[in-house]
């Protein structure tokens, strides 16, 4: 199974437990969730899944024929 398969069945954001999009921007591969506006790093297959560790998608550069959502 790999990560977006997982994703969609398993994984819940840790904070508002909504969830996840998988998608990968720039070579980073992430996981987006919509209502808190943030998201989670996967690093060698393993989702980061830190409430600590979210990043704002404001943050994340991307570009303008990109579509986050």
């Amino acid at each position: 199974m790999d990560i977006k398969e997982m994703t969609e069945e398993f994984l819940a954001c840790p904070k508002c437990l909504g969830n996840l999009l998988y998608k990968e921007i720039e070579g980073k591969k992430i996981l987006v969730c919509k209502n808190c506006r943030v998201y989670y790093a996967v690093e060698d297959e393993i989702p980061i899944l830190l409430i600590e560790d979210a990043k704002s998608i404001d943050e994340l550069y991307i570009g303008a024929d990109e579509n986050i959502f």
